[in-house]
């Protein structure tokens, strides 16, 4: 069964896959203490309004990644760290580092593109694929068991820089 079904599923069959990915977090949890279940809600879907050329076009990622001259994320905390990193659009690959324990980044440190391809969007708008590339972009550390202060407040601020800075459309990297 595909995602968009999964999520517009309602009724009973919408609770009994709740009550399994219930009991498979519970399994997770014997790894991974203090996760947090939330509800989902179904996406908005939006027709884009101008072509893809003219789009101007963000990157968001929760693979750890950071300007080498800020603060690493702190990959230590049970807690995970909910912060984000603004990464410039001029940002170059040696400038960047990643800092995440929780999944195995060696490609990463080998080419940062394969996580935050910035370089990949440069050439996009060079080609004329899209209209332009954002001045700003966002690093983030994807282990948070508890989503509530992401939700509320770090998401919101990252969403609020992005519409501010004219962005059409953001690609969201996993690590």
């Amino acid at each position: 069964m595909d995602t968009w079904t999964f999520l517009e599923a309602t009724g009973p069959e919408a609770e009994q896959r709740a009550a399994k990915l219930q009991a498979w977090l519970a399994g997770v949890g014997r790894w991974h203490s203090g996760f947090v279940l939330t509800a989902a809600r179904p996406p908005h879907w939006a027709r884009p309004a101008k072509p893809m050329a003219a789009w101007r076009v963000a990157l968001v990622t929760t693979a750890g990644v950071y300007l080498r001259s800020q603060p690493p994320f702190d990959a230590q905390d049970p807690q995970g760290d909910d912060s984000y990193r603004e990464i410039p659009a001029a940002a170059q690959p040696g400038e960047l580092a990643v800092a995440h324990d929780h999944y195995d980044h060696a490609d990463a440190d080998r080419d940062i593109n394969c996580v935050f391809p910035l370089q990949r969007l440069h050439e996009l708008a060079e080609e004329g694929v899209i209209g332009s590339v954002a001045s700003c972009h966002f690093g983030l550390m994807g282990f948070i068991p508890n989503p509530d202060h992401l939700v509320e407040s770090t998401a919101p601020a990252i969403a609020e820089r992005l519409k501010a800075d004219g962005v059409d459309a953001v690609f969201l990297t996993p690590g």
